[in-house]
């Protein structure tokens, strides 16, 4: 039953997904439109929202207003704190590899980007990864393993965004890209089994995408050791977790 509904969940995210992106990789490519045009942010937003629409289709309860308000805030009490520390590293790690800031982006526009970042460019997506497809495979594997593979799965789910002109990800190497989205896959999992917070999981997300666009990422030992000590940590309230 769970492994259906998990099914379920992933063939609508795919489907959703690959019209809106494979559309817009289309257009963009027959330079119809561009990335930045209207239409092209239209398809893009759609795209984004697959594994959000999914999940609402693979709720354990009938969906309605109610289950679905309470699917994504719903929450374990005394366990945003666990959300500050993750936070707290991530700016830390980001900020001190990085130390340049993007001069295309205006400060000024940081709090614009961020809500949309956890609203519509990136966020959204936790309803159906960690809200979804994590807490299944937990159910059959491991946390490593359950982890492992949402995170290749999700990387894998970007790939239609290296065939748009104009996009982000064509000035990213997928491989690196891939190990970057599992470590995010560790952390977001973590944070969901501590607090239960689909929300949380959606600002985090939220917070990282901010940041890789306040930054110019470098890759250098700062950064390595930074998501080391990220990656342990998440181990470590997962396992602590485990033991209560």
């Amino acid at each position: 039953m769970e492994m259906k509904r998990l099914q379920k969940f992933l063939i609508i995210t795919f489907i959703i997904t690959g019209l809106g992106w494979g559309s817009l990789a289309a257009l963009t490519k027959l330079s119809v439109v561009s990335f930045t045009h209207p239409i092209g942010t239209v398809l893009h937003i759609i795209g984004g929202f697959g594994p959000t629409i999914a999940s609402l289709f693979a709720l354990e309860e009938k969906i309605s207003f109610k289950s679905a308000v309470k699917f994504i805030f719903h929450y374990k009490r005394k366990t945003i704190i666990y959300f500050w520390i993750l936070a707290a590293m991530a700016i830390a790690v980001i900020g001190i590899s990085s130390m340049e800031f993007n001069s295309a982006l205006p400060w000024y526009l940081i709090p614009i980007v961020f809500l949309q970042a956890v609203f519509i460019y990136g966020g959204e997506e936790e309803l159906g990864w960690r809200g979804i497809m994590q807490p299944i495979l937990e159910k059959k594997y491991s946390f490593p393993i359950a982890t492992i593979i949402t995170g290749t799965v999700w990387g894998v789910w970007h790939i239609p965004l290296w065939f748009v002109e104009g996009s982000s990800q064509q000035n990213m190497a997928f491989p690196f890209f891939l190990v970057l989205g599992v470590l995010l896959s560790f952390f977001l999992a973590a944070l969901y089994k501590r607090s239960q917070c689909v929300f949380l999981c959606n600002v985090f997300h939220g917070l990282i995408n901010t940041l890789l666009s306040m930054f110019v990422i470098k890759l250098n030992l700062v950064l390595v050791f930074g998501l080391i000590m990220m990656l342990a940590y998440s181990v470590y309230l997962w396992y602590a977790e485990e033991k209560k």
